[in-house]
């Protein structure tokens, strides 16, 4: 989906997007709303085989959003859009901050380091992902599920393209 504008000043600007409609949420910048946006995911994605993924993508997505992005801050929010299709996709919208995101190398694995895992898993579950945005107005960060991949989610389809975020 081609984005238009990338700063917006209020949930409502958000919501009231121009693009075409699909699910859309605003939520209040608190880690109590991580569960609210995952439940919402779950159930929409509900006798999908893959509502388990979405809801695992969508809370690693927040997460980050809230961890390194101004949406964690006071006053801040995030968005979530959610589009049920054969090839479903799943976007989180921060406010900007920091730097851009991006899947971070595999640590070794004796090491117990639990940061830098979330995009990992993301790009594990999904079969793209990508960023649009930038650091000081906000980033869109989103991944594709395969929905027609039900019985084994994880076999490559030959007729899909993965774009892992670089």
């Amino acid at each position: 989906m081609q984005r238009q504008q990338w700063t917006y000043g209020s949930p409502f600007e958000w919501l009231s997007s121009p693009e075409p409609m699909v699910w859309r949420r605003a939520y209040i910048g608190e880690r109590e709303q991580i569960a609210a946006a995952r439940d919402f995911a779950r159930a929409l994605f509900a006798g999908t085989a893959r509502e388990d993924d979405v809801a695992s993508i969508v809370t690693e997505l927040v997460s980050n959003a809230l961890l390194h992005t101004r949406s964690g801050q006071p006053n801040g929010w995030f968005g979530l859009e959610l589009e049920y299709a054969d090839l479903s996709y799943i976007g989180v919208t921060d406010l900007g901050g920091g730097g851009t995101p991006t899947v971070q190398p595999a640590p070794p694995p004796q090491s117990l380091e639990e940061n830098g895992r979330g995009l990992r898993i993301v790009q594990n579950l999904a079969t793209s992902m990508g960023v649009h945005g930038h650091p000081d107005g906000g980033h869109t960060v989103w991944a594709d599920v395969d929905l027609r991949a039900r019985d084994n989610p994880t076999v490559p389809r030959p007729d899909l393209t993965v774009v892992p975020a670089s």
